[in-house]
């Protein structure tokens, strides 16, 4: 490409209005740019994590330190750990994949684009309904609440006793989201390098590829184990119901 179409095209996205390529940024379907939205929104909730670990890191600089109270501090365990895990290492990982993979394989793009977007603002809806448990955890007529039953949600920690209001209900859904939004996202994944990888490499096997992209099909389906494993506690908790389970070869 000469130097005369580089300056073309360069004056053509300076002359654009800003709002045009914000649109184009939200509405877009490929690979490329929802990988650089991926990696962008987890460095954005690095960031916040990372304030409420200081706040976390301070409170314990030395004993009986009255920096937070113990109801905060449960407050920043719980959004810290989750935030970092689910909105942090999770997103940024898939968003290398969905800018690395479809190159390394040869792709032109995801399987499925649409699918692929959802998924990326349906992870961004998780990650936003989370930190708006700050001002609606306790219902929208009353003050705020962050979820603080750590992480985990272990009982009784969980339970309305010791935490009242909706906090825990925004710290599940918001979950729920991005666990739906992981599993579009692995079946996208694998779909597309399921299309492409066979009808571009014959034969090859994946073992054979970079070590970089299988790790990126571990991590995915290490996800996708996540709600697996839950439906797999569930179902051994009500045993009674379903004894030899039946609900198990239902759904598969």
């Amino acid at each position: 490409m000469s130097s005369d179409a580089i300056a073309i095209q360069t004056a053509e996205a300076a002359g654009r209005p800003w709002v045009e390529t914000l649109h184009e940024w939200v509405t877009t379907v490929d690979h490329k740019r929802l990988g650089v939205l991926y990696i962008l929104y987890a460095l954005f909730f690095l960031v916040i994590g990372g304030i409420e670990a200081t706040i976390m890191r301070i409170q314990l600089m030395h004993p009986h330190n009255d920096f937070v109270s113990p109801q905060v501090f449960n407050r920043m365990f719980t959004m810290h750990g989750t935030t970092m895990i689910f909105f942090v290492a999770m997103p940024i990982m898939f968003g290398f994949a969905n800018y690395l993979v479809p190159l390394m394989i040869g792709a032109r793009d995801m399987a499925f684009p649409r699918l692929n977007a959802f998924s990326f603002w349906l992870t961004a809806f998780g990650g936003l309904l989370l930190y708006f448990s700050f001002l609606g955890g306790s219902g929208l007529y009353g003050a705020g609440n962050a979820p603080d039953v750590g992480w985990w949600a272990y009982a009784p920690l969980a339970s309305r006793a010791f935490s009242p209001g909706h906090s825990s209900d925004y710290w599940t859904i918001a979950l729920l989201a991005s666990g739906f939004a992981g599993m579009a996202e692995l079946g996208d994944v694998w779909n597309g390098f399921a299309r492409n990888y066979t009808s571009i490499c014959g034969s090859a096997h994946v073992a054979r590829g970079p070590v970089s992209r299988r790790s990126f099909f571990r991590h995915a389906g290490r996800r996708f184990g996540h709600p697996v494993d839950a439906l797999l506690l569930d179902i051994r908790t009500s045993r009674s119901v379903c004894p030899n389970y039946s609900l198990l070869c239902l759904c598969f």
